[in-house]
C-alpha cells in the first residue's frame, strides 16, 4: 500500500450518498473523516425516510454544508454534478440505483451483497468498464488494519502453501430484527445468514486463499427464526490444487456476543484471527514458533498513520475509513479497488454455490451458471427437493443494460 502522505486534490470529490439507514452508519463516519481534512463533500442525501435522512443531516453540525435533499438517486443526479455515489439501500434495490449513478458518469461504492443476481452484477461490472468507473463493494473485512498485510504475508509463500480454512459467522438477531420489514429474512430480497450476515466473512476467506473453486456442498436449516430463507448454513468449497474452506454462517446466535472466527493452516504455519464485541484479534504462527502477527500489525498502524495523519488513529476500528482512502487512490490511479464489484461477484457466486447444493441436496459444481435466488423459494415448505442437473441455459432475470 501507498505510505506517502496523501496529498490534498485539487478539488473535492462531491459524494451521493442513497440510503440512510443502519448500513449508512460506517459510510457517514468515514466520509467525515476525509470532509474535515478536505478530500470529498457530502454533496446529495436520498432517502424516502424523510425522519431517517432528516436525522443524519442533524447528526452533521453546523461545521459543513448542508446537502442537498432528495427522496430518490434521481433527484440528485438531475440537480448537482456527483462523483461519487454510495449505495446503501435494501439488497434488492442496488442494481436499479448503481445502473442509474454509473449511466450519469459516477463512480460507485455499493454495500453488500454487491447484486443477489449475477446476470445484474455482470452486467454492471461490463458497464463500469465501459465507462472506466471504479466500483467498490462494501466488503469491510478486506479494509481492517492488518488485512491487507496478512494478505502480502501467506502470498509471499512464508508460511508454505495454503491447505485449508474455515470461517464461522455466529451474528446473532432476534426475531424482531427480521420483523422490521416484510424484506428481511426473505430469499430473494435479503438472501437469509449465509448472504447477509456472512458474506463478509466468506469475501475475506476466498481472498485470503486465492480460492478458485471447483465444487461445493451446503445443509440450509431455518431453526429459530420465523422468516422464509435459512438461518443456518453450512457448507464447504474444494478449492483448486486440493485446497478446502469451512463456511458456517448463522443468526441464531445470542445477539450480545456477535462473532466471527477465521482459521488457515498453511504448511508451515497458522493463521488465527476473530472479531468478538467489536473486538479484532489475530495471531500468526510458524510451525517453529515465530509470531509473524506482533510486527504486522504495528507496521499496519503505522502505515496507515504515516498515509491519513495522526488523527487515523481515532478511525482505526471503522474500516470504511480505509475502503474510502482507497477508492480515493483507485480514481486516483486508475486502478480497480481493494474490495472491486468482481470480488462482490465472486462471493454471490461463493454463497449462490452453496444454496444450490443445500437445495439440490447434492455436491455441485462450480461456478452455479444456471441457478438464482428464486429457485429457493418454497424450500422449507417441502420435505426434500430432488437433485436436478444445471439445465444447459443460463437463468437470467434482469434485462440488458441500455448502452449510451
Amino acid at each position: 500500500m501507498n505510505t506517502d502522505r496523501r496529498k490534498k486534490p485539487y478539488k473535492r470529490l462531491r459524494i451521493a450518498l442513497v440510503g440512510c439507514g443502519r448500513a449508512s452508519a460506517g459510510h457517514l463516519k468515514a466520509i467525515r473523516f476525509f470532509e474535515r481534512r478536505g478530500y470529498v463533500e457530502l454533496a446529495a442525501i436520498a432517502d424516502r425516510n424523510r425522519e431517517a435522512l432528516e436525522a443524519v443531516i442533524a447528526g452533521r453540525g453546523r461545521r459543513f454544508p448542508v446537502p442537498l435533499r432528495a427522496d430518490s438517486v434521481d433527484e440528485i443526479l438531475g440537480k448537482t454534478p456527483i462523483d461519487l455515489t454510495v449505495i446503501a439501500t435494501p439488497p434488492a434495490t442496488h442494481f436499479s440505483i448503481a445502473e442509474k449513478a454509473l449511466r450519469a458518469g459516477t463512480h460507485l461504492i455499493v454495500e453488500k451483497p454487491f447484486t443477489l443476481d449475477v446476470g445484474e452484477a455482470e452486467q454492471l461490472i461490463e458497464y463500469a468498464r465501459e465507462r472506466k468507473r471504479v466500483m467498490a463493494v462494501g466488503m469491510k473485512y478486506r479494509y481492517i488494519p492488518g488485512v491487507p498485510e496478512m494478505k502480502d504475508l501467506v502470498g509471499s509463500g512464508v508460511l508454505g502453501e495454503v491447505l485449508y480454512g474455515s470461517v464461522a459467522v455466529r451474528w446473532g438477531h432476534s426475531q424482531a430484527y427480521y420483523d422490521q420489514a416484510p424484506w428481511f429474512g426473505t430469499w430473494e430480497s435479503e438472501g437469509g445468514a449465509l448472504m447477509n450476515q456472512s458474506i463478509h466473512a466468506v469475501d475475506l476467506m476466498t481472498w485470503l486463499m486465492d480460492a478458485v473453486p471447483v465444487e461445493a456442498t451446503g445443509t440450509l436449516l431455518r431453526q429459530c427464526h420465523q422468516i422464509e430463507a435459512a438461518d443456518l448454513a453450512v457448507g464447504t468449497l474444494l478449492l483448486k490444487n486440493n485446497r478446502l474452506l469451512l463456511i458456517e454462517g448463522t443468526t441464531n446466535s445470542d445477539p450480545r456476543r456477535r462473532e466471527a472466527s477465521f482459521f488457515l493452516r498453511c504448511e508451515r504455519g497458522t493463521v488465527n484471527a476473530s472479531v468478538s464485541g467489536g473486538i479484532p484479534k489475530v495471531t500468526i504462527l510458524g510451525d517453529g514458533g515465530r509470531k509473524y502477527h506482533r510486527k504486522l500489525l504495528a507496521d499496519a498502524v503505522v502505515n496507515r498513520v504515516k498515509r491519513e495523519g495522526i488523527g487515523v488513529l481515532k478511525a482505526l476500528g471503522n474500516p470504511y475509513t480505509f475502503m474510502y482512502g482507497d477508492i480515493l487512490d483507485a480514481i486516483e490511479e486508475g486502478r480497480p479497488a481493494l474490495a472491486s464489484a468482481e470480488a462482490g461477484l465472486a462471493a454471490l457466486r461463493h454463497i449462490l454455490a452453496v444454496f444450490q447444493a443445500g437445495r439440490e441436496k447434492r455436491t455441485v459444481p462450480f461456478p452455479p451458471e444456471a441457478f438464482i435466488l428464486s429457485d429457493m423459494r418454497g424450500f422449507f415448505d417441502q420435505e426434500s427437493v430432488p437433485a436436478t442437473e444445471p439445465d444447459d441455459t443460463v437463468k437470467k432475470k434482469t434485462s440488458p443494460i441500455e448502452k449510451q
